[in-house]
């Protein structure tokens, strides 16, 4: 049996439209910039969350760290009185008094010298001797300046006062008049190749067996209870501060000049130096004072 069908019938597939090489390629490129955006977009989400996250995360940190300075009170009002990174390790002195004889003896000694005469300091000349450092045991001598420090910082009294500190020998013993022997402050100061002085400093990169920072050794004439030569030794001096060699320097010129180790430690003259205040303190001057007035007993009581 033959069928017979409308010819005119056209095939389905006809109807939808043909895609040539060119359309192709255009929607394959809107494909891939739709791809591109939603990557940017992710990109500067994720760009923001992190900057966000590293803010937050600093904020949080600061407030750590303020939180741990109140609570551990390094906060404090006496900032402004320290010696910023002045002591990196404790610093540690000693002293040897010793008579005509080389015997070690346990006194207090002072120097017995002529009103107005200079005294000679003299810095032993060496490597180590650079002028920076020369310029700070020049200040440790020489220098007036003063430190008002208040006195509930140290526990001193009056709590609600405060006490005047002293940078420099000559300021603090320029002070002191009316003493039975003469108090040495008319100095001279030199770098000397020969020792030559009333007292003597010599910086060393040696380390001393003992430990100590410093250390000063005087011969006296026991006999009159007067001190003929102080020689001064800093150790280890490449390994100190500039403002560790001013502390150190101050402690042993205290012993040069009679002064024997305190028991406080907030003080100068402690053999162990803590003190965030390592000046002269009114106490020291004291002390001072007694001894060139003839006291022999080897204590003092300062009044506040």
């Amino acid at each position: 049996m033959k069928y017979v069908g409308n010819t005119d019938i056209q095939d389905p597939l006809d109807e939808f439209p043909q895609i040539g090489d060119d359309d192709e390629s255009n929607v394959i490129e809107e494909i891939k910039s739709t791809i591109k955006t939603i990557e940017d977009n992710q990109q500067n989400i994720t760009r923001t969350i992190r900057i966000k996250s590293t803010m937050m995360i600093s904020i949080i940190a600061a407030f750590t760290i303020i939180l741990m300075l109140i609570f551990t009170q390094v906060i404090l009002p006496d900032d402004a009185f320290k010696i910023p990174g002045i002591l990196k390790d404790e610093m540690t002195s000693g002293y040897f008094i010793e008579n005509l004889k080389g015997d070690e003896i346990d006194t207090w000694v002072s120097w017995k010298i002529v009103d107005g005469d200079y005294f000679h300091i003299h810095v032993i000349e060496s490597p180590e001797v650079t002028q920076e450092r020369l310029d700070v045991i020049n200040d440790v001598i020489y220098s007036t300046e003063t430190v008002e420090i208040p006195n509930n910082l140290l526990h001193t009294f009056p709590q609600d006062g405060s006490s005047t500190y002293y940078k420099g020998w000559a300021g603090a013993l320029e002070t002191i008049s009316g003493t039975q022997f003469p108090v040495p402050t008319h100095y001279h100061s030199a770098v000397s190749d020969s020792g030559t002085g009333h007292i003597t400093i010599r910086l060393t990169n040696l380390k001393n067996t003992d430990g100590y920072s410093g250390y000063t050794r005087s011969q006296v004439d026991e006999s009159n209870n007067q001190i003929l030569k102080s020689q001064l030794t800093i150790f280890n001096v490449d390994n100190l501060s500039l403002n560790e060699l001013e502390t150190i320097t101050r402690h042993e010129l205290g012993h040069a000049f009679g002064l024997a180790h305190s028991d406080n430690p907030d003080d100068l003259m402690h053999p162990t130096i803590k003190t965030d205040f390592p000046y002269i303190n009114p106490c020291n001057v004291q002390a001072i004072t007694e001894l060139y007035d003839g006291n022999e007993k080897g204590t003092v009581t300062c009044e506040n």
